[in-house]
């Protein structure tokens, strides 16, 4: 009887623990945000706005630029594709990357004119 008493205890000491554990994890302090990188004074929360949309634009155009790389390598893998089918040559091909490099440059300098634009 006194083991069962004694087991009792231990398994009601270390409920109480788990809990106290547990629920300072719920309060635990949020964490806050970081500031967009133009970091407007303290107060301007126009300035703030206007620097988490530069940021969102900046992370868009990033994304624009990689969906632009992605479209260039899957041509590329295609016209290879057909050259082993008989259908294109490697001219083909040296044509297709030379055009998809212009095609990424021009993408890119539109990205970075667009980016001094939204500043």
């Amino acid at each position: 009887m006194k083991l069962l008493l004694n087991t009792h205890k231990k398994i009601k000491s270390a409920i109480l623990t788990a809990s106290v554990v547990v629920s300072n994890a719920l309060f635990a302090a949020l964490p806050t945000t970081s500031n967009p990188s133009t970091n407007p004074a303290a107060g301007d929360y126009i300035g703030l706005l206007k620097g988490y949309a530069f940021d969102i634009f900046i992370v868009v155009g990033l994304v624009l630029g990689t969906l632009a790389f992605i479209v260039v390598s899957k041509n590329m893998i295609a016209t290879y594709s057909e050259i082993g089918q008989g259908k294109k040559t490697f001219g083909d091909l040296g044509m297709h990357g030379g055009i998809g490099v212009l095609l990424l440059v021009f993408v890119i300098y539109l990205l970075t004119e667009a980016a001094v634009v939204i500043v």
